[in-house]
């Protein structure tokens, strides 16, 4: 119980680790980014130069500090500055014309008049007079020249805003695929705890459906294995018991006996009841055997009318005296596994010579991409309610007619199983003879 509530919490600290490195490298790309396009030149970036914008945001700030010199030339040029100063957020200073620049700045005022040097962040102006005016150094809005603070602060916002949309994008993605694995964990829990029923449902993302086919599919073939298994084991234990309990009453009437001749019988009975279990037995095994086996299918091509008369003269000799035996079949061509299907037909019409009266009458045609195999005849035929129970192991309609004709009722459960080998069905109707009609459907390998 610990382990199954650590394992998820170690999948929560992991997935929480790996979005804090994700947003730590997403921080620094995002500041990487932002240095690389501040300084890719404009014609590139189709963006103007930070420089040029703000000298050409300042010029009427120059032109109205002329204008207002020019006005005032009769007083003291600093008296003018003082009463300017409040006006502006940043200091005016009046420099002296030889105050060293940059030479940047200074081929910007032989041109212009005035100049901004963005590394200082001020604006000078060139009043003519043997005088310049320095506005600033001015308060700037740049991330790039922002302090640790500013700039901490600022990615911490974008982490958080990728956060959120990392978070939102990762619900929109895989809600649906987390519902269906979360579906399918849950089947897969019910099926290890022995609910063979479990099937998973709902499953709509395409990338889980085929998983959740293959787990329903599995637990449907669990189920139908078990189900078959115990059906199998509940009538192997009844085939047994009756040779048991004709060996332990022949046991103690062994014992309480005293004519030779007679225990010689008892004797004799009891190696009959023996090799009638041994023999119970190996049928048994070797149905588990084809049963839990993967059969590899040996095609072949044949034709349906000559395979077919070899194999009704091959049962001839098992036929009943004066049992007619009527064998038709399509003049085609088939692609099958022509040991694995000579089997099912030699199986129906051997169980066809036991119960029916005077008649069967075998037919095989080709219809698509199947060979369809139908057995007739006029026997009591088989009541609707037990038409399926006869393709089980061990199933018998007459016991008493079963014991005296012999075998285990493992005949048609041979017959169903070899027909699902040949990715086929085995069922049974009433035929127009009277008695029944067992139809085999085969699924040609040529299509």
């Amino acid at each position: 119980m610990r382990q199954l509530l650590a394992k998820p919490l170690f999948f929560n600290r992991r997935i929480v680790f790996y979005l804090v490195i994700l947003l730590s490298l997403q921080c620094i790309i995002a500041y990487g980014a932002l240095l690389v396009f501040d300084s890719l030149p404009s014609s590139l970036t189709d963006m103007p130069d930070d420089h040029i914008v703000f000298r050409e945001s300042q010029r009427g700030t120059v032109n109205l500090i002329r204008m207002r010199i020019d006005e005032n030339k009769d007083r003291p040029l600093q008296n003018v500055v003082d009463e300017l100063q409040p006006y502006f957020g940043y200091p005016i200073t009046i420099l002296p014309t030889g105050t060293p620049l940059q030479n940047t700045v200074n081929n910007e005022l032989k041109k212009l008049g005035f100049s901004y040097d963005s590394d200082e962040e001020v604006i000078y102006i060139d009043l003519k007079d043997g005088h310049l005016l320095q506005l600033g150094p001015m308060v700037m809005r740049d991330i790039l020249k922002s302090n640790t603070m500013s700039l901490s602060v600022f990615l911490i916002i974008w982490a958080l805003f990728s956060a959120i949309i990392f978070f939102i994008l990762i619900y929109m993605a895989f809600s649906a695929v987390w519902k269906d694995l979360v579906n399918i964990r849950q089947t897969a829990e019910q099926l290890g705890q022995g609910n063979l029923k479990a099937r998973t449902e709902n499953v709509k993302g395409w990338l889980f459906k085929p998983l959740a086919n293959v787990l329903n599919n599995m637990g449907m073939h669990i189920e139908h294995l078990v189900s078959t298994n115990q059906t199998i084991s509940h009538a192997m234990a009844h085939e047994l018991r009756t040779p048991l309990a004709r060996m332990r009453f022949e046991l103690s009437m062994l014992e309480e006996s005293n004519d030779e001749q007679e225990k010689l019988l008892l004797q004799k009975g009891m190696n009959d009841d023996i090799n009638e279990l041994e023999t119970l037995i190996n049928a048994s095994l070797n149905y588990f055997k084809m049963q839990q086996s993967n059969i590899e299918l040996n095609f072949t091509h044949v034709s349906l009318k000559d395979w077919s008369e070899k194999v009704c003269q091959s049962i001839t000799l098992f036929k009943p005296k004066g049992f007619e035996l009527v064998c038709n079949s399509q003049d085609a061509q088939a692609f099958i596994d022509t040991n694995l299907v000579e089997t099912i037909v030699k199986n129906l019409l051997l169980n066809a010579f036991k119960y029916a009266t005077h008649k069967a009458i075998l037919n095989i045609t080709k219809q698509d991409n199947r060979v369809i195999l139908e057995i007739d005849d006029d026997g009591a035929g088989i009541p609707f309610n037990a038409r399926e129970k006869i393709f089980m192991p061990f199933a018998r309609l007459d016991t008493s007619r079963t014991r005296s004709t012999g075998g285990y009722g493992l005949g048609l459960a041979y017959v169903k199983l070899m027909a699902e080998f040949h990715d086929g069905k085995a069922f049974v109707v009433t035929s127009p003879l009277g008695g029944a009609r067992f139809v085999v459907s085969l699924k040609s390998g040529d299509e």
